[in-house]
């Protein structure tokens, strides 16, 4: 008997296994509809662009220290976790949508988060703070600081792990947003783990492949044409780079909200016929609302 399964419950290498099932399931879901990595691409280059134009004010910033530096790091964690999170809400929304049968539109699922920008902007400025603060932690030459900002950091990590799907489906305050998303992780922590290791085989592979790919045709170029073969390697492995980053951050999207919805309401979507939705039943008390940002209906019964 797997560790765990005493109590009913099913043992962590039932639930890794589990969450390798909810990796190839999310990662076919990508496959049928591919233009779901737009939304990572779009949070991406948003963020990159702010940190672009920022670039010079933060340079100053940290010149003239005294703590303005921490001023500009928090309008710099600020920026670019809400145009992540908006971008990544739109990704949970659009998801939902082909769990739904129905074809995903990026700028329609933009705009039906947009209804969700409050308490986005409020989980920016929470995550702001905490960044800053961690940031100050890790800059204090005290050790036991240097301690206390690691244990806070996987913590925070865990806590808010689900907070972009609860933020897309459910009504909630500031505080229930946290506890739903805590929550939301303790039920499928196995699976979640699961997905992770799965998530990053899945993207080392691809990545190795393309990579090798990328090699066999800039290296016969560059033994030619050395100066524009290595622009040509240079460019293509840059370019395995993004994709595979694109590539994880989406699977995560779509595992994620596969496990929170399904977690809660019990009803596996066509795309997930392997995934053993019933190792999640029953070990959540609420109920996602999927809808509240812009969908027609919901998953449950």
């Amino acid at each position: 008997m797997s560790l765990g399964t005493r109590s009913g419950r099913p043992g962590f290498f039932e639930r890794a296994k589990t969450g390798w099932t909810l990796t190839k399931d999310s990662a076919s879901v990508i496959r049928d509809y591919p233009k779901l990595l737009v939304f990572p691409l779009l949070a991406g280059v948003a963020s990159a662009a702010f940190f672009v134009v920022f670039f010079f004010p933060l340079l100053i910033a940290n010149l003239i220290g005294s703590g303005v530096e921490y001023v500009a790091l928090f309008v710099v964690y600020f920026a670019t976790t809400f145009l992540s999170t908006y971008a990544a809400a739109g990704l949970v929304h659009a998801t939902n949508e082909a769990f739904h049968g129905r074809e995903p539109n990026v700028v329609g699922s933009l705009k039906a988060v947009s209804s969700r920008l409050g308490p986005i902007v409020v989980w920016s400025l929470i995550s702001a703070t905490v960044s800053v603060v961690l940031k100050a932690m890790e800059d204090s030459d005290n050790p036991i600081a240097g301690i206390l900002r690691s244990i806070f950091a996987i913590g925070w990590a865990i806590m808010t792990f689900f907070i972009v799907p609860v933020i897309v489906f459910e009504d909630v305050s500031v505080t229930s947003m946290f506890s739903k998303s805590a929550g939301a992780f303790r039920d499928t922590w196995g699976e979640t783990i699961g997905a992770g290791f799965g998530i990053t085989l899945v993207v080392t592979v691809v990545g190795i492949v393309l990579a090798l790919g990328a090699l066999a045709v800039s290296i016969p170029v560059a033994a030619v044409f050395p100066g524009p073969g290595i622009l040509l390697t240079v460019l293509l492995l840059a370019g395995v780079i993004a994709f595979t980053y694109l590539l994880s951050q989406t699977i995560w999207g779509v595992a994620k909200t596969a496990l929170y919805v399904y977690a809660v309401e019990g009803r596996r979507p066509d795309q997930f016929d392997n995934f053993d939705f019933e190792t999640l039943g029953g070990r959540t008390e609420g109920r996602a609302s999927p809808g509240n940002a812009g969908s027609r209906d919901t998953l449950g019964p």
